[in-house]
């Protein structure tokens, strides 16, 4: 019977809280699939499953980091269009000047300029 020697290793308990462990028998060992199961493997395997999980992870990192920028792209974007907002108007008080550059029915002095409501408007 071809024994391999015993394992040393420390189990993450969670929290950073580490103990020692040892594996009497390391040629199958048990890897996390996640949700609560794990799959006793052989050496071999468990690397193999290691490597494609490890792939999938960096091709999602990879993923993530590009929709990031992409996100940051868009405020950095908003941010330049987008005056202070102490500088803003509100758009209900944004108006379009008439011609003769008051506001429509708002004239600062009646009967003066004739384009305005204020101004045709009987006294």
């Amino acid at each position: 019977q071809d024994v391999a020697a015993p394992l040393h290793t420390q189990v993450d308990l969670g929290c950073n809280f580490f103990v020692s462990a040892e594996v009497p028998d390391p040629r199958r060992v048990f890897v996390a699939l996640g949700f609560g199961f794990f799959a006793e493997l052989t050496l071999p395997e468990a690397l193999r499953h290691l490597e494609r999980r490890s792939s999938l992870l960096q091709r999602l990192s990879d993923s993530l980091t590009r929709d990031g920028a992409k996100i940051r792209a868009h405020i950095r974007l908003v941010l330049e269009v987008t005056p202070p907002p102490h500088l803003a108007t509100p758009p209900h008080l944004a108006t379009p000047l008439l011609p003769s550059g008051h506001a429509p029915n708002v004239c600062p002095s009646p009967r003066a300029c004739g384009s305005c409501r204020g101004c045709r408007s009987p006294p």
